[in-house]
């Protein structure tokens, strides 16, 4: 057997060990990115609805749940201006959250091995508060 043939055996038998690796690698930035933009949009959906509860226009939570685009299952809870409040001192509150599933087969794969940690669905919220006006 010549040094070529071993060495392209032991070049299959490294790609063998490392692709597995090297794959979850990618599929977990693949999941944080797409985690991330969920973080933003729901931001951006907190934003609105409570731009629209400051303003005292109708429909604030309906509001949010249309900026959220891209994600279902969205949760909004609104704490509108008080009617007679004061401009300035009280103020609006908007809390949106969404549970976030895992695109990728990372989480099955945390879940093999009894994890309930990484890989399962995560919680993300977030608040938006606005003086009245």
């Amino acid at each position: 057997m010549t040094n070529l043939a071993r060495d392209r055996g032991a070049t299959a038998v490294e790609v063998a060990l490392l692709m597995p690796i090297v794959l979850v690698l990618v599929m977990g930035i693949v999941d944080f990115g797409w985690a991330v933009r969920a973080q933003i949009t729901l931001t951006q959906a907190a934003r609105e609805g409570v731009r629209v509860a400051a303003l005292g226009q109708p429909d604030p939570s309906g509001r949010a749940v249309l900026a959220a685009t891209g994600l279902d299952d969205v949760d909004v809870a609104v704490d509108a201006c008080p009617a007679g409040g004061t401009p300035g001192e009280d103020s609006a509150e908007v809390v949106v959250s969404h549970t976030y599933d895992f695109i990728t087969p990372v989480g099955g794969l945390a879940g093999l091995f009894g994890g309930g940690g990484f890989g399962a669905p995560i919680s993300l919220s977030a608040t938006g508060v606005m003086p009245c006006g």
